[in-house]
């Protein structure tokens, strides 16, 4: 399986509206020892929180990278549209 090209940088109005990730979640994440059955299981119910707590996120996450990659512009948000 051949790596996955580096998406490039964020598009900055994207990244303005994002909360910052607080310190303490990314120690925790950084810890995590994904070669090991406790580090993956930790990282599942991490992502089952995130998806319990805002459903749909990681999708659109995922999405918004693969359209970088495919070079098609930044993310549109159309929840808030009038």
């Amino acid at each position: 399986m051949r790596p996955e090209p580096d998406p490039g940088p964020a598009d900055p109005s994207t990244e303005a509206r994002r909360p910052p990730v607080p310190p303490a979640l990314l120690a925790s994440l950084s810890a995590l020892d994904l070669t090991s059955a406790d580090g993956r299981a930790g990282l599942q119910s991490f992502l089952a929180e995130i998806e319990r707590r805002a459903p749909g996120a990681l999708l659109q996450q995922a999405a918004e990278v693969q359209l970088r990659r495919l070079g098609c512009g930044g993310f549109v948000d159309h929840r808030n549209r009038g």
